[in-house]
């Protein structure tokens, strides 16, 4: 009896490191952890970015939020089209501009955020980034209507961070672009500007999905044309702005001589006034200086 349990007992300690080495089934793949196929962030995030301009991208820019003001409005909507970036060896701008992207910055406070471009960028070190912005437009929270929306003035069409970007290895770049919303003291106005603690290469970010799907369908009608907003026409960009593009001075910039004057100022050669200043006397003077002047 004994003889025949040591036997049992040998036979069930030699069944076990036989069961624990059999051969991995056609189902096991299905039992894999999380981790063991993980994408890697920046790939995720290239895969669903809004707009993808490359086969193989070996950048992804990403846009957050952080908070500050942004509780003031139910929805802040910034344009980007473009990024450049400052090589570090030189002054040279690598600039990269795409298909205007409509982000809502309310909702993308703390990690959140959604993939704007993925993309090529040269390999390098660069020591600044640039995020060219075409408009800004703000909706208050406490708004009763759509014309109580407003728009955002950037001193110029671009923003930039001073950081240090390395972008090199098979693996893409992700870069978060941190924007923050502030107001100026007692004016009424808001400044939007970049938040450098929360932006950089490898900054903690987590793909906000609804936001994302917002950026293919674009900000709402009262944030964009003058015709649907109620702005005047000349409200807005000039030409060409977001374009990532350094916009020329008119002819006449900075030319003293016709500056702050209609077309046809400048002095009369018979009276040092332009034809636009007039008279005192009005028209019967006119007339009088005129017969004045023929005797």
């Amino acid at each position: 009896m004994r003889r025949c349990v040591a036997l049992l007992i040998s036979l069930g300690l030699i069944a076990v490191p036989l069961f624990g080495c059999a051969p991995a089934t056609a189902d096991s793949a299905d039992t894999l952890s999380p981790a063991a196929i993980e994408t890697p962030p920046a790939l995720a995030a290239g895969l669903v970015a809004a707009v993808v301009t490359a086969d193989e991208p070996n950048f992804v820019l990403l846009i957050s939020d952080e908070p500050n003001d942004i509780g003031d409005f139910s929805e802040l909507w910034v344009t980007v089209s473009g990024v450049g970036f400052v090589l570090a060896d030189s002054d040279e701008v690598v600039e990269q501009t795409f298909a205007p992207v409509d982000v809502n910055l309310v909702g993308l406070t703390g990690e959140a955020a959604v993939a704007v471009w993925a993309g090529v960028v040269p390999e390098g070190d660069y020591t600044k980034v640039f995020l060219y912005v075409d408009e800004i437009w703000a909706m208050p929270a406490d708004a009763e209507n759509e014309e109580e929306a407003f728009e955002i003035k950037l001193p110029s069409n671009k923003l930039q961070i001073v950081m240090p970007v390395a972008v090199e290895g098979e693996e893409p770049t992700d870069f978060v672009f941190d924007l923050t919303v502030h107001k100026a003291g007692n004016s009424g106005m808001y400044i939007v500007k970049p938040q450098l603690t929360e932006s950089g290469q490898g900054a903690e970010y987590e793909i906000q999905e609804q936001a994302q799907e917002r950026t293919r369908t674009g900000k709402p009608e009262w944030a964009g044309k003058p015709h649907e907003s109620g702005r005047p026409d000349s409200a807005g960009q000039p030409e060409g702005a977001g374009a990532g593009l350094m916009l020329e001075p008119p002819d006449d910039a900075g030319n003293p001589d016709d500056a702050g004057k209609p077309a046809d100022g400048g002095k009369r050669e018979e009276k040092g006034k332009p034809d636009w200043a007039g008279t005192q006397g009005g028209k019967n003077d006119d007339s009088s200086s005129e017969e004045d002047d023929s005797d």
